[in-house]
């Protein structure tokens, strides 16, 4: 009864495309109680991420030094650089940081493409007001029929009409991850549709004019996929990080601009076999405080991450949405067994996120605007690792 329940409040709101795509309130209240009826999410978790297309008038990106974008944002090869078996020139942006017991001859290679060079030369200490409180909570285990439990005890939050039975033995099998498993060649992409979201600065507080997007790559989300490549790279596997801003100059159509970015790099490269979308989430609790997730992994303070896996309606021509969901599987599984708590559970629902360009394609959430740049830096850096575990396994068994 309740999935019907959601289904005719979706299908409501689905009729209302004015209303929906619109960024004024009552837009984001229909989308908003559409998605908690769905049970998508509770009424504390209203993230921006996933259900609106547009800036507010206080969302915009900053803009470092109040210049606008200029071909630094463009696909150009002066924004590139390979950073190879030898360590990074010092005039380089990548970074080399605890690598004196790694052995150069087993690094992997990290390409970075089409990065902001701009700084961020915001004043943030002028942002004193205390508009709200953060909380730093965790994500636990839920019991209910919604929720799949993995072997590592790990959760999947099934949100469709698919039968629990089917995901549950989907889950036991390996993801289809084509051709041969050869780390020195580029393994993994990661890319962010959503170039520009960043985080707060560690404080229990937020003042509601602090800006929670920026151009520049050492505070937005693309600072999470450096991390994560440079775990990878430790690991002896390579990947491409392309940090093209694809939100800006408008937020509508980011999707099917990060589209041209996946199937140019997939063509480039045709050797990743997994194809990772890096944002951040976007919680506010019904009091108008921002929920910040958190795990403690080896003392120290991580964002919980959470994987969106999608699933076709009909509509979204995925028809192998269910080798992503394997994907999804192993990686949770993985992330549980190195480092409990630090995943939220699964999303398995009727989304597409140009998860049907690729049967190694996802969505992951790390942390949300509530969270501290070194929790999700960190993060990224264990995401690495949880990769690079998942990699392994499903390649000893070829």
């Amino acid at each position: 009864m309740g999935k019907l329940k959601s289904f005719i409040i979706c299908a409501a709101a689905a009729a209302c495309p004015i209303f929906i795509c619109t960024d004024n309130g009552f837009g984001a209240f229909l989308r908003s109680a559409a998605y908690i009826s769905a049970g998508v999410l509770s009424p504390t978790e209203i993230g921006s991420n996933s259900y609106s297309d547009n800036y507010s008038s206080s969302d915009k990106p900053v803009i470092p030094n109040n210049s606008e974008p200029s071909s630094s944002y463009s696909a150009s090869s002066e924004n590139n650089y390979i950073s190879e078996i030898e360590p990074a020139s010092s005039n380089s942006s990548y970074h080399e940081s605890n690598t004196d017991d790694i052995e150069q001859n087993v690094r992997g290679t990290v390409i970075r493409l089409n990065a902001s060079e701009l700084v961020d030369e915001t004043d943030y200490s002028v942002f004193t007001e205390h508009s709200g409180a953060i909380y730093r909570f965790n994500y636990g285990k839920y019991l209910s029929s919604d929720y799949i439990n993995l072997p590592s005890g790990a959760q999947i939050r099934n949100c469709t009409y698919v039968n629990n039975s089917v995901l549950e033995e989907a889950a036991k099998l390996l993801p289809n991850l084509m051709g041969n498993y050869n780390p020195s060649e580029p393994q993994v992409l990661i890319y962010h549709t959503h170039t520009t979201e960043s985080f707060m600065p560690e404080e229990n507080w937020y003042d509601d004019k602090y800006p929670t997007r920026s151009f520049s790559s050492e505070r937005n989300i693309t600072a999470v996929g450096d991390a994560l490549c440079e775990a990878l790279a430790k690991r002896g596997i390579s990947s491409v990080h392309d940090c093209t801003v694809h939100d800006y100059p408008s937020f509508t159509g980011a999707y099917l601009n990060s589209a041209q970015t996946i199937k140019r790099n997939l063509e480039q490269y045709p050797s990743i076999k997994i194809v990772i979308d890096i944002h951040r989430d976007a919680i506010i609790n019904t009091d108008g405080s921002l929920a910040a997730p958190i795990a403690e992994i080896d003392g120290k303070n991580a964002a919980q991450f959470m994987i969106i896996s999608g699933c076709d309606d009909g509509t979204m021509n995925m028809p192998d949405y269910i080798e992503n969901f394997k994907l999804a599987c192993l990686l949770q599984d993985c992330a549980e067994n190195a480092y409990p708590g630090l995943a939220r559970a699964v999303l398995f629902d009727y989304r597409c996120y140009n998860q049907n360009l690729s049967t190694g394609g996802l969505l992951i959430e790390v942390g949300s605007h509530g969270n501290s740049l070194n929790e999700v830096v960190y993060t990224g850096e264990l995401l690495g690792n949880v990769i690079a575990d998942a990699l392994e396994q499903r390649f000893a068994h070829n």
